[in-house]
């Protein structure tokens, strides 16, 4: 089990993303230009507001590194609509991010998964954060086959 490490300072960065831009694009730059700023290797999502055009997002169903890809297929979802996010939460580091959303449609009808792909409708309004002191990294989980969170003490 990890314990986790002890953190360092917090530093708040508020972002605005103009309509248009590009979802997960400008949110890796957003995230490597605050980590840049404070001297951090970690960032993650404080809060976010903001709508969306198109969104593409990976279902809460991915197979397990025992199960056979075949029967448990990673169904990825892609909507063109006007969207309201509803929450965004996740981390960022130097090698990768992992993000998940949450958002309505125009009859308020949640849905969400794992961030991967989309396009600003009117705006998104995020902050982000930062610690000192320590250093986020993905790295291949021999348990799930994934890259998880790897949390480090610099």
């Amino acid at each position: 089990m990890n314990t986790g490490v002890q953190s360092g300072v917090m530093q708040a960065h508020a972002i605005r993303i103009q309509a248009g831009e590009d979802l997960v694009s400008s949110l890796s730059k957003a995230a490597s230009d605050a980590m840049q700023k404070s001297g951090s290797q970690s960032a993650f999502m404080m809060t976010a507001v903001g709508s969306l055009n198109t969104v593409t997002l990976r279902m809460a169903n991915a197979c397990k590194i025992d199960e056979n890809p075949e029967n448990s297929p990673n169904e990825v979802r892609e909507w063109k609509e006007r969207l309201e996010i509803v929450s965004l939460v996740g981390t960022f580091s130097a090698d990768g991010f992992h993000l998940h959303m949450s958002v309505s449609d125009k009859n308020g009808i949640v849905f969400g998964g794992h961030v991967m792909a989309g396009t600003i409708f009117t705006t998104l309004e995020l902050v982000l954060g930062t610690i000192s002191h320590v250093a986020f990294s993905r790295e291949i989980d021999d348990k799930t086959g994934y890259d998880e969170l790897v949390v480090r003490s610099l």
